[in-house]
């Protein structure tokens, strides 16, 4: 990945290597567990049947994780945080990473290992508030300064959802509704916001970053991606505890996000490569579409349309797998543009991996699409994740030679 300042030393943990590796190998398994489970979630007609919702629970919080290391790695990277503070807190969330996924995996067959979940975002907690504690140097301090107490909300916020399943359950239900319920979702949205838009926000200095006389843009991309980073997570998080009404206000820190990617798209056309711009123009389109799904999704302020159905009815779960996945996508094509862009030289395999990885993010998104409209057989539904987990570990192990290399060049 791109790094903002490089780091002096060359430390497996203190550079964020071990959070990388962590990140990515976990986003691979994500991918292939999307392979083997949108076949059974998709066929059937009501998402709760069989426990699916939390299966769908589950895959997401693996792959929020494994965005969140990416992060991590990606700030460790840097010389903003001398190398003891980077060792404490690459070490810890990993660890935090580490126990959350696998809690929340375990859970489904073991309840009682659901204390694994709030062990780890307690854990993951710590690593990012240990780096708020420290306090960032250098060129980006104020960014990052601002994106890190997001992180640790989001952490917490992780802890506060992983206390349901050992509360009462009356008590839940009387609080915070069902788990398909308004003020779930809500929260759901609000722990992913605040790690996929702290991601999102670090992606979009990357790129900004080249703008040459473009600062005026650059700034302005990036304070629309820290307000949505910062506001969203907050009324989503203040809508479900408190007024529902509150969810008005989402259409500032929406809009905002927008405004960001649609100047990281901007950027990315004029400085990025191919993969960099198709990861923006993935993320812009889907968070255009958000604004929309967002009219209705929460019971208003518009209805939801008919053809659409419940909030459990498949075309509804496919819209929002179409969603979700654009910006899962999108990022992911970012991240391997910033792993390529270390190596000038691409060679032909690397470049086999690059077209292979995009053809599969295409046939994966218009599957799922298509799916809205007519009936897809359940076994096509695995061919864009195996296609972009082929493509994604060809690029990545192309990475792996290509730094072997230089160190023995050297």
């Amino acid at each position: 990945m791109e790094t903002m300042t490089p780091a002096n030393d060359v430390g497996f943990v203190s550079t964020g290597k071990l959070n990388r590796l962590q990140g990515w190998t976990t986003l691979l398994i994500g991918l292939a567990l999307s392979a083997a489970l949108d076949p059974w979630l998709l066929s059937a007609v009501n998402s709760d049947v069989g426990g699916g919702l939390a299966v769908r629970h589950a895959h997401g919080v693996v792959i929020a994780m494994a965005f969140l290391q990416l992060a991590m790695a990606h700030l460790l990277s840097t010389s903003a945080f001398e190398r003891p503070a980077r060792t404490i807190a690459a070490l810890l969330t990993a660890v935090g990473a580490a126990c959350y996924s696998t809690g929340y995996a375990l859970a489904l067959w073991q309840p009682a290992l659901h204390g694994l979940v709030l062990l780890g975002s307690l854990v993951n907690f710590s690593g990012f508030a240990f780096l708020c504690w420290i306090g960032p140097t250098g060129t980006y301090a104020r960014q990052i300064r601002m994106i890190l107490p997001v992180a640790c909300f989001g952490m917490l916020l992780d802890f506060m959802a992983g206390l349901r399943p050992i509360l009462p359950a009356d008590w839940i239900q009387e609080q915070l509704g069902s788990e398909d319920g308004v003020r779930l979702r809500m929260l759901r949205l609000a722990r992913v916001a605040a790690i996929a838009l702290s991601v999102l926000t670090l992606l979009y200095y990357g790129i900004a970053r080249r703008g040459g006389t473009d600062r005026g843009k650059a700034r302005l991309g990036g304070i629309s991606l820290a307000t949505g980073a910062v506001g969203m997570p907050l009324i989503l998080a203040l809508a479900c505890f408190t007024t529902i009404h509150a969810k008005y206000l989402l259409a500032i820190p929406s809009t905002a996000v927008v405004i960001g990617v649609y100047l990281g798209l901007f950027f990315s056309l004029k400085h990025g490569d191919m993969l960099e711009r198709w990861g923006w123009l993935l993320i812009a389109a889907s968070t255009s579409v958000g604004m929309l799904i967002g009219l209705y999704a929460f019971e208003g302020p518009f209805p939801t349309p008919e053809f659409m159905g419940s909030y459990n009815q498949l075309p509804r779960r496919l819209t929002r797998m179409a969603h979700s996945y654009s910006i899962v996508l999108g990022m992911m094509s970012i991240l391997l543009a910033r792993e390529l862009a270390n190596r000038q030289d691409i060679n032909e395999t690397a470049k086999a991996g690059v077209q292979l990885f995009l053809a599969g993010c295409v046939v994966m998104l218009t599957l799922l699409l298509l799916a809205t409209v007519v009936e897809m057989p359940p076994m096509a539904f695995p061919t864009g994740p195996i296609l972009t987990l082929a493509g994604a570990i060809i690029c990545l192990a192309g990475r792996i030679r290509w730094t072997r290399q230089s160190v023995s060049d050297e």
